[in-house]
């Protein structure tokens, strides 16, 4: 992670325009809580259960698609933030910053079968595969700020940003028709577009010292699980999205 922080932070100073001005750079460090979801969830199983023909004795075997019985898909976990940037003029200033997002708690259930007939509604339900998925995201980004001055105190504020996610996805499987069953599948880490945009408020104390509290929608791109040793057939895959809130200070040089 630091690695990588510190390729940004060598980009932000190239960057910079040349000036005979000093310039007005700024460390930040920041902390908060996100509000996670995964969106778009698609499941990969040879043996995921064909709906049955509906009626009032014969409801449908599955509700959503590919075979997905239920979905806990949100969940609220701690992120922090740090970085640098640099003001541009009083309105609009750049940043580059590096987050980590703790481990977002998920369960995914699909509903599995098997085609005891000919014909598309003929399936036998043999259970529900029970999928509990955790998610932690290292996020980088180089953000854009347009400020509104109010007064020397208050300086409300828009954002906008992109970079990218390196999502790392790990799970355990249960199966309800079988109690020894508690497979665990490969871990999986990919690296995603990000982009965020959000709104907030700063405090400036003095010239050296800002307070910032803001509320930002991040999208970060697509987790899966691809692989689990004991059938290797099966893959889980989706997008995670997140509400995130954020309070830190940011100290002028």
């Amino acid at each position: 992670m630091m690695k990588t922080l510190n390729a940004m932070l060598a980009s932000l100073a190239l960057a910079i325009p040349a000036t005979s001005q000093a310039l007005d750079i700024y460390a930040f460090a920041r902390g908060g809580a996100a509000y996670t979801a995964v969106k778009g969830t698609e499941a990969v199983n040879p043996f995921i259960a064909l709906p049955a023909a509906p009626s009032d004795n014969n409801p449908a075997t599955f509700q959503g698609s590919m075979g997905i019985a239920n979905l806990n898909n949100d969940h609220s976990v701690a992120v922090g933030a740090f970085g640098a940037g640099f003001v541009v003029n009083p309105n609009f200033r750049l940043e580059l910053e590096g987050s980590f997002q703790k481990e977002s708690d998920y369960q995914i259930d699909v509903s599995l079968g098997w085609q005891a007939e000919s014909g598309p509604f003929k399936t036998t339900l043999l259970g529900t595969a029970h999928n509990r998925i955790s998610i932690e995201s290292e996020v980088y980004l180089l953000k854009a700020y347009y400020d509104f001055p109010l007064n020397k105190h208050l300086v409300p504020y828009v954002m906008a940003g992109t970079g990218y996610a390196k999502n790392k996805a790990s799970g355990v499987q249960n199966f309800s028709d079988n109690a020894n069953w508690n497979e665990k599948w490969d871990d999986h880490s990919s690296n995603e577009m990000a982009w965020t945009v959000g709104l907030g408020l700063s405090y400036i104390f003095s010239k050296h010292l800002a307070l910032d509290l803001g509320v930002e929608h991040r999208n970060l791109g697509d987790w899966e699980l691809k692989n689990m040793p004991t059938t290797g057939d099966e893959s889980i895959k989706g997008k995670l999205e997140s509400t995130t809130l954020l309070m830190g200070l940011r100290y002028h040089f």
